[in-house]
């Protein structure tokens, strides 16, 4: 095989298993595109290109600096960004800010399982927990090779909510721009006062929760060629499930008002049969997220599939069911998720700094 082949069925789970990192509970539950880009009505939509743009150029070159350094632990690329002192405080903080969305996530799988079926919170947020766990447990190969399976089944019944829309909107052409006009009105969460700012920081939040993930990617494809390719398709992937399913929570919006999970709204609106199926793509997504973030957390503690990692991965599993068991699920997000966007903007500038050095130089490109 040439060296700068690519690999079709590697392309796919590569560039699927981005997807699959980010469409956790806040995606799949459509509170993330809700509060970063439904309610600012049709702004939102051009949010979407936004977030594409500034994504794509990112994800190039960390699934690209993956593939060319090797880094023996992911978190290393912290410290190869911003130097010893600066990289010790990032490598903590997306830790600890890992693991705090990882216990997000637990919170929408609960109320996702309680919304549709009617368990407690806590029954929801154990079964996640658990299935997460056993495929954290598996080590990082076997779970990129899941949940890169899984990304593109998530981008499509996602977007089967946005085509629907786009199906009443072929009769009614005029209902999309009413319906925005009323988004901001309808008592809905914002991630800030801005649409382009909003959009701006859900692309930093992407990246600072996935950096070590993406540098694993990287790593995992058979050449630089193929790491790069994979990383730009699964930007796009996932900005395409962003756009259609702004449409929908626009043009449904009546469904999703006071709705901890607006995509099951709108999917048990549109077919009960396709309520029952979304519900379990949520919690399919959520747990292929938990898992991935789960890994990623212990990962700095411990090489994968060790005694060590067990006992630390089973360990942080039963906090965060416990405490994504009591917290409401769409404050978390709210108050979390923009914050996180605000941090990912010094990595970026110093991200910058050394690729374009490098690039000078010719070293290491």
């Amino acid at each position: 095989m040439n060296k700068d082949s690519i690999s079709i069925k590697k392309l796919i789970i590569l560039a699927g298993a981005l997807s699959a990192y980010w469409i956790g509970s806040g995606f799949a539950t459509g509170q993330e595109a809700l509060q970063f880009f439904a309610v600012y009505g049709i702004n939102g939509i051009l949010g979407g290109i936004i977030f594409l743009i500034i994504m794509s150029a990112i994800t190039y070159i960390l699934y690209g600096r993956g593939q060319i350094n090797k880094f023996k632990n992911p978190y290393d690329i912290f410290e190869y960004y911003c130097g010893k002192l600066l990289g010790q405080a990032y490598i903590w903080y997306s830790i600890t800010l890992i693991y705090c969305i990882f216990v997000v996530m637990l919170a929408g799988g609960g109320a996702t399982i309680n919304q549709y079926f009617g368990m407690t919170t806590y029954v929801g947020t154990g079964i996640i927990g658990i299935l997460a766990l056993g495929t954290a447990l598996l080590g990082v190969e076997k779970l990129i090779d899941i949940i890169g399976v899984i990304g593109p089944v998530k981008i499509v019944f996602l977007a089967i909510i946005g085509l629907f829309a786009l199906k009443t909107l072929a009769g009614q052409p005029t209902l999309l721009l009413s319906k925005a006009s009323l988004m901001p009105v309808l008592g809905f969460k914002a991630a800030s006062s801005s649409w382009l700012w909003s959009a701006t920081l859900y692309a930093f939040l992407a990246l600072i929760v996935s950096i070590p993930f993406q540098i694993n990617c990287g790593a995992s494809a058979n050449n630089l060629k193929e790491a790069r390719i994979s990383g730009i398709i699964g930007t796009l992937g996932f900005t395409i499930a962003i756009i259609l399913l702004v449409i929908g929570e626009i043009v449904y919006n009546h469904l999703i008002v006071n709705q901890q999970v607006p995509t099951l709204a709108i999917a048990r609106y549109i077919s009960p049969v396709l309520g029952l199926l979304f519900s379990i793509l949520i919690v399919v997504s959520i747990y292929s997220a938990v898992a991935s973030f789960l890994l990623m957390v212990v990962r700095k503690f411990a090489v994968d599939k060790t005694k060590k990692f067990n006992i630390i991965a089973t360990v942080l599993t039963f906090i965060g069911v416990f405490f994504g068991g009591i917290i409401p699920f769409d404050e978390l997000v709210n108050i979390l998720y923009p914050f996180a966007g605000y941090s990912a903007i010094v990595f970026v500038c110093f991200m910058t700094f050394k690729e374009v050095k490098l690039k000078i130089t010719n070293k290491n490109y």
